[in-house]
């Protein structure tokens, strides 16, 4: 009878340890939990929202200040006027081909090097 005492003792102190080096957990209510999904959500929204705007701003920048901008969505250029798809078409977009050519490279082989590391380590397990 002693020797269980002593047994059970031994296992609670040694439940008690291990509880006190085990990390704490963090609980979070159901009410926490929604509030913090609606301010992410709200700040991807609004970040979506600046993001546009400034897209927007940047092309009024670039085409409405360009030289040959005459007013009514129309440009002037090369001896006869340009509706807007035509113009950027003609001579905005060929020069940013090159940039968006070199950047889908680079993206594509960041992916294949980080593959073959991901690959490589997981070979080694």
């Amino acid at each position: 009878m002693m020797r269980s005492a002593t047994k059970w003792s031994s296992v609670a102190a040694s439940v008690t340890i291990l509880a006190c080096l085990a990390p704490a957990t963090v609980m979070a209510d159901r009410w926490e939990v929604r509030q913090e999904a609606r301010e992410g959500y709200y700040a991807v929204e609004r970040e979506k929202r600046e993001a546009r705007r400034e897209i927007r701003r940047e092309l009024r920048e670039d085409y409405y200040r360009d030289q040959y901008y005459r007013g009514d969505e129309r440009w002037y250029r090369d001896g006869r006027y340009w509706s807007r798809d035509d113009y950027e078409r003609r001579y905005y977009r060929r020069r940013d081909k090159d940039d968006d050519e070199f950047l889908k490279g680079a993206v594509v082989g960041a992916a294949v090097v980080g593959l073959g590391v991901a690959i490589a380590k997981s070979n080694d397990d």
